[in-house]
């Protein structure tokens, strides 16, 4: 028999003999359990109950950094660290010779000295070209721009007046026709009065006549009575006239004055009537007049707009050429601007573009310079060297930096708990190194896709390990306080927090019964030994490893919860089940 199945026959004689031991123990137990069966409460209390997730992981440091150089082919002059030397960021990893470095660097520098100034040279002659020519093309287009609106204002005026005399046109046309009626209807009350008006004025001419003929034989009269009498009527003296003839002279005169009266009532009465009518007359003529001077004011803005149209066409022309013009010296100088712009931009362009070029070498150079000495980059220890004094740099590893000061936990976490786990959550920590001291971090990274490797995952319901061929996914807890005890490549024990409630009311795990019908119950203790008890109906919430959360707004400080009692009756196959996988090895 080999040794192999030697080991596993002994290892199952050992397990039998457990399990016999554990049997009669358990028999024991029992019947002492019969003679009196005690019943267990335990405190109803509020608690900080927490899901976790468990896991291992590897101290690992948060910062490494592999130590490389762009100076292949140069010659290291000094290697100024060893293996487990701590440096800072600024700390020389070691040197190199780069004299050849530096006189291409000064020869460079002085190639671009000279083709910064032949550049500028060229871009200043450009620019001045240009500039003359945007001069030039400012004063050609303000002097065309002003022809232009100098027509645009004269045609512009002319199309005013042309509105202008059209809606007066448009007025007028608009009133035509009635103004067509009222000349109508004054022309015939100009004749109506003109039939008044005839024969009052021919009777007035008559009688004016007859008054005219008999004024002037009463006057006549009248100069041979002023030669025998004063204007009060007295006889003048001189005279040999006798009384009789006097008399006779004066009822001449009296009576050629009374003739004349009623003449020049008549007079005076046709005279009054002939004004009347006149006027009534001249009113009427007004008044045809007035609408004969609008029906040929329509004649004439009739005449006006067609010397009006003619003119805004004139002028239209006039300022269409001017844009013209105007149009073709803008494009002309604009071209010639756009050339020259052309020119400036090609001379800079290719300035710059040999200027970057050479910047461009010149920094590259200034790197390498600065590469002689090599620095760390980053604080930790030095934890591999790879070159020595007087070899040739080909490129490789110069050394590893790894930052011991920032530690971190790396752990692989396994497909069905990864969802679960967020950045920022808390975990708590147990090392080996760190004894029973349990430290406090961070989830600061979970992996986005599967990692190769794989490390046990635990559930914090069960406590129980599975190594899975399952995908497992990186994560990483910082520290919340670095601990000088531990060291790059420990083991950690780690428990995630996903939730967590404090503060709530809670009661172990299998103390929470479920009704056929869902709803869930505890039983409470009605007296000190928990043998009156009644049950009280509960809503549950976060599950812990051991303790639940109960909510009811009938729960008060000092209640206690009846726990279940264990039957310490279970046959061989439970005992095995209990003890796990490992019990029959």
């Amino acid at each position: 028999m080999s040794k192999k199945k030697k080991n596993k026959k002994k290892k199952i004689i050992i397990g039998i003999v457990i399990i016999i031991a554990i049997i009669a123990m358990v028999k024991i137990t029992s019947q002492k359990e019969e003679k009196t069966v005690k019943i267990e409460t335990e405190a109803i209390e509020k608690r900080t109950i927490a899901q976790s997730i468990s896991s291992t992981g590897i101290i690992k440091a948060n910062n490494t950094k592999e130590v490389v150089s762009t100076l292949t082919g140069m010659k290291i002059t000094a290697v100024n660290v060893k293996e487990g030397d701590k440096v800072s960021a600024d700390d020389i990893i070691c040197t190199f010779d780069t004299s050849s470095l530096a006189n291409n660097l000064n020869d460079l520098q002085k190639s671009i000295s000279v083709g910064n100034a032949q550049s500028t040279l060229g871009v200043q002659g450009a620019r001045r070209s240009l500039n003359d020519a945007i001069t030039n093309r400012d004063a050609q287009i303000n002097s065309s721009k002003a022809e232009v609106d100098r027509a645009a204002n004269a045609y512009n005026q002319a199309v005013d007046q042309l509105n202008s005399a059209r809606a007066k046109l448009n007025e007028q046309n608009s009133n035509l026709a009635n103004i067509e009626a009222l000349k109508k209807a004054a022309q015939i009350e100009l004749d109506a009065a003109k039939k008044d008006y005839d024969p009052k004025r021919t009777l007035y001419e008559q009688k004016q006549n007859e008054f005219n003929a008999k004024s002037a034989e009463v006057a006549a009269v009248k100069a041979e009575y002023n030669q025998y009498f004063d204007d009060f009527g007295q006889k003048l003296q001189g005279t040999n006239y006798s009384d009789a003839q006097y008399e006779q002279i004066r009822q001449k005169y009296a009576d050629a004055k009374a003739g004349l009266a009623p003449i020049e009532t008549a007079f005076r009465t046709a005279e009054s009537q002939y004004l009347a009518s006149k006027a009534n007359y001249d009113s009427k003529l007004a008044n045809l007049n007035q609408y004969n001077t609008v029906s040929q004011g329509t004649q004439e803005l009739q005449a006006q707009i067609a010397q009006l149209e003619a003119t805004v066409s004139n002028l239209k022309q006039a300022h269409d050429a001017t844009v013209t013009a105007y149009n073709s010296a803008v494009s002309a100088s604009n071209s010639s601007v756009a050339s020259l712009q052309d020119g400036v931009a090609t001379q800079e362009l290719g300035a710059s573009i040999s200027t970057q070029t050479q910047a461009t070498q010149v920094k590259e150079l200034q790197k390498q310079l600065a590469e002689g000495n090599l620095k760390a980059g980053v604080s930790g220890t030095v934890t591999k060297v790879n070159v020595k004094t007087g070899d040739i740099y080909t490129g490789t590893q110069i050394a590893i930096i790894e930052g011991c000061e920032d530690l971190i936990v790396e752990a692989e976490i396994s497909e069905y708990d990864i969802p679960d786990i967020q950045v920022g959550m808390k975990v708590l920590i147990k090392t080996d190194a760190t004894r029973d001291e349990e430290l406090e971090g961070r989830v600061i990274y979970t992996a986005v896709t599967s990692s190769t490797s794989s490390l046990g995952s635990a559930s914090a319901m069960t406590g129980a390990t599975t190594v899975s061929s399952n995908a497992t996914y990186t994560v990483k807890i910082a520290l919340d306080s670095q601990n000088d005890r531990l060291r790059l490549g420990m083991n950690a024990k780690l428990s995630v927090i996903t939730d967590m409630k404090e503060n709530v009311w809670s009661v172990p795990y299998d103390s929470v019964y479920t009704r056929e019908d869902g709803t869930k119950y505890i039983e409470i203790a009605k007296n000190e030994t928990g043998e009156e008890k009644e049950e009280l109906n509960v809503t549950t919430g976060i599950e812990g490893t051991y303790y639940i959360e109960i909510i009811s707004d009938k729960l008060k400080d000092g209640m206690k919860v009846v726990l279940p009692q264990v039957d310490a009756g279970n046959s061989i196959e439970s005992l095995i089940e209990m003890m796990g996988p490992d019990a029959g090895l």
